[in-house]
């Protein structure tokens, strides 16, 4: 009996401390060296160079939300020093990994009314209507700081160029405008707030806008994966920095006030890449953007970041 007794308490001592050895085991291990342990390198910084630390966003006053194609935007303004701008903001319930749009409007509405930038544009009413993926991104829709009341604004420009019938201009010649600055600020303070998805940044704009959207792509191919310009001018000498953007550009053959020789030539320029559409309005003028706006599907090949075919 005793015998048995002593072969139970051998077991039952064995189940108990064979456990404990094993994470005392487990503690003494060495810890990996450091050559072994993965290596996790750092994001880099989104628009290095753009300090946010003195800007400001808050909503503008109690201006109501903005029902826009189908979606409800929040009316935000952004401060820095003695420079203001407004802008409207939709954000989608979800923003982790959310693509992002930037439209930039045309000279005629500019000002601080933070409406106009998109009320004036059935044709961008309806596309965005239209498109699943806008309901899914976050939309940014600043306003060029002008003279309010004014029905043809002067005022400050997306790009400072001396005139609009350019048509073409030198990124290197010409500096980045303060707005332009302010509205890329304004995109790097959300990129910390919602962390979207950085590599599905676009832009899209009209006129002055369309001067704006290619701007912005070729001053930051870094940033911005592609976009939608329409009758805009731009830096054709600049066009291999945008070989693998996805385009959808649109113009009038007519076109007197932004002529479309620019459009062409960079369409020239990347054609071979197949990264563009281009989309020439036969005998049509400047205001294309409400057919242009409206195509369908535009939005959802942009914000998916869909090759033309």
């Amino acid at each position: 009996m005793k015998e048995v007794l002593k072969r139970i308490l051998i077991v039952l001592a064995a189940v108990v401390l064979f456990p404990v050895a094993l994470i005392f085991a487990a503690c003494g291990k060495d810890e990996p060296d450091d050559a072994t342990k993965p290596v996790v390198t750092p994001e880099p910084e989104f628009l290095p160079g753009y300090d946010v630390g003195g800007a400001t966003v808050a909503a503008d006053g109690d201006k109501a939300d903005l029902e826009f194609g189908g979606l409800d935007f929040a009316a935000m303004e952004y401060k820095e020093d003695d420079f203001t701008m407004k802008y409207r903001i939709y954000v989608p319930e979800v923003t982790e990994d959310a693509p992002v749009l930037m439209f930039f409007h045309g000279a005629g509405e500019r000002g601080d009314d933070n409406a106009k930038q998109l009320t004036t544009y059935s044709g961008l009413d309806d596309g965005i209507a239209m498109s699943e993926e806008a309901a899914d991104a976050i939309i940014i829709a600043p306003q060029c700081p002008g003279t309010p009341g004014d029905s043809n604004p002067t005022g400050m420009k997306w790009v400072d160029v001396s005139a609009w019938n350019e048509c073409e201009y030198s990124v290197g010649e010409i500096a980045e405008s303060e707005p332009m600055e302010a509205a890329l600020k304004i995109l790097k303070i959300y990129e910390e707030e919602y962390s979207f998805d950085r590599d599905s940044v676009y832009a899209a704009g009209l006129s002055m806008g369309g001067y704006a959207t290619w701007d912005a792509m070729t001053r930051h191919p870094d940033v911005f994966a592609g976009g939608a310009p329409v009758c805009g001018g731009c830096d054709v000498s600049k066009a291999e920095l945008l070989a693998d953007k996805i385009i959808y550009t649109f113009h009038g053959s007519a076109d007197g006030t932004v002529p479309p020789d620019g459009t062409r030539k960079m369409y020239e320029a990347l054609e071979s890449y197949g990264n563009i559409s281009y989309t020439e309005y036969e005998g049509q003028g400047h205001g294309i953007w409400n057919t242009a706006f409206a195509t369908e599907g535009l939005f959802d090949d942009l914000l998916s970041g869909t090759r033309p075919e």
